[in-house]
């Protein structure tokens, strides 16, 4: 009876909410919710809110009801959900000129892809988002989503290896957010990946819990200052004292239905008891941590699955462009060679000033040729890069090499349907010519492992035994 009236107040609560308040209050009841932890009634309120926006006609409050919802999407591991109100939201905003929700789009899109490990092309987004925050006014909202791509990129930085730029980042976050406690946070959290200065890492938490009293943080805040906490006295050894603040943070991840944290905390409890020599407790944590994790991974490899179909599209997208505008400055320098033999041969007579007007038409088609050529180049390019996101083991280089070859790849895979996707791949690095060396790099194998492989699929091909592999597939 209690649960069916909470039910219903939440929905009349909700429904007044989102008739009554202007996107801006809509905003500020979202982040009073996130605050607090509450991501079912973000996203419950948003979702009516929605209802509304689209009943009234307002695409400026629909863009970021979406944009609100996918972030509560994506706080629960939903990424393809996530990801869908987000294109949502970008067809309301090609509608409107917003820069700031255009900035709090892309920081939404890099959010999904740096929790899918796609940590380049979190970084893409992120950089788009600086552009918009240079162009919309400065208020706190926009203040926030600038804070955002700071603590982002500086995460992004570190799962990429590139000190430099997690330097950059953190000093610009220093100057910028002095008082924001996740800046410390990530400060303490760069001492304990080092293993070093440990009582730095105690006054930068000390730091950064301070500041989330006075500034009312997120729930989410604490939790990370305690999962830290858990980390520093397993350093220090002090199993016991680790395990206190890992079961600190696990209910605010629970609360929030954050799954990777969620994740993260019930394998540092797992680990916590093995060093305290609590087996029984220790397997419960690692059954709970190993359900939770299939569960998410299951999610992700669809999430990301949808994130590269959608990339391979905006690619093709931009290479059908580039082959537009080349056949365009092919056509404007035909048309203008044939104006200049025309020119030239019925005005042989002309004055000076004719022939001056000559000159400066060959130096624009001469500049047009160079264009042309320069875009010509940059395509050819894209086989260059193709060959180093093999070696690369790049995840987007089957979808890649589609774009690049896509007759070759149409052929063999309907010639050879029993191939497999590895035997496919195999086939595409033999096809860039890469050497049994490079491909043994490609795949993490030996270079017996290669030539075996090589072997095999002969065999599955059915070629003559006198038949090199690598003439065969040239010649497909």
């Amino acid at each position: 009876m209690k649960k069916a009236f909470f039910i219903f107040f939440l929905y009349f609560s909700v429904q007044s909410y989102s008739q009554n308040y202007t996107p801006a209050k809509l905003d500020s009841i979202t982040t009073i919710y996130k605050n607090k932890g509450e991501y079912e009634k973000v996203f419950q309120y948003n979702i009516e809110a929605l209802r509304y926006y689209k009943e009234h006609d307002n695409p400026e409050g629909e863009a970021l009801a979406n944009i609100n919802i996918a972030n509560a999407l994506s706080t629960f591991d939903e990424h393809q959900k996530s990801l869908h109100y987000l294109d949502e939201a970008k067809k309301k905003l090609n509608i409107i000129n917003n820069n700031g929700l255009n900035a709090r789009l892309c920081n939404e899109i890099a959010r999904n892809y740096a929790f899918l490990g796609l940590y380049n092309q979190a970084n893409i987004q992120l950089n788009k988002s600086i552009e918009y925050l240079k162009h919309a006014p400065d208020t706190k909202e926009n203040r926030n989503a600038l804070f955002f791509v700071y603590i982002w990129k500086w995460s992004n930085f570190e799962d990429l290896k590139q000190p430099d730029s997690v330097i950059m980042m953190r000093k610009k976050g220093l100057k910028d957010f002095p008082n924001e406690p996740k800046i410390y946070v990530r400060i303490a959290e760069q001492f304990l990946s080092k293993k070093k200065e440990l009582d730095s890492v105690e006054y930068y938490l000390n730091k950064a819990f301070v500041l989330a009293l006075k500034n009312n943080s997120s729930l989410h805040t604490y939790g990370a200052i305690a999962t830290r906490r858990g980390n520093l006295y397993t350093l220090k050894k002090d199993y016991p004292k680790a395990l206190k603040y890992y079961q600190e943070s696990l209910p605010i991840y629970l609360k929030i239905n954050r799954g990777a944290d969620i994740i993260d905390t019930y394998k540092k409890i797992y680990q916590t008891y093995l060093a305290l020599h609590d087996r029984p407790k220790a397997n419960e944590y690692l059954a709970k941590y190993t359900q939770l994790n299939d569960s998410i991974y299951s999610r992700e490899r669809k999430a990301v699955a949808s994130v590269v179909n959608n990339v391979t599209l905006e690619q093709e997208k931009e290479r059908n462009n580039l082959y537009l505008i080349i056949a365009v400055i092919a056509a404007i320098a035909a048309t203008s060679l044939i104006a200049v033999f025309m020119i030239r041969r019925h005005n042989k007579t002309k004055n000076k000033g004719r022939d001056q007007l000559l000159e400066e038409q060959k130096k624009v088609i001469g500049e047009k040729i160079i264009e042309t050529n320069r875009l010509k180049k940059k395509v050819d390019t894209s086989i260059n890069d193709l060959a180093k996101m093999a070696t690369s083991n790049n995840p987007f280089f089957i979808s890649k090499f589609k774009e690049v070859y896509p007759e070759f790849y149409e052929k063999l895979t309907s010639q050879y349907p029993e191939l497999t996707n590895h035997d496919i791949k195999f086939i595409a690095y033999i096809r860039l010519n890469l050497t049994n060396k490079e491909i043994g790099q490609c795949g993490n194998v030996t270079l017996r492992a290669v030539e075996t492989k090589k072997y095999r699929l002969k065999k599955k091909l059915e070629l003559p035994t006198d038949m090199d592999l690598g003439t065969w597939v040239l010649e497909l």
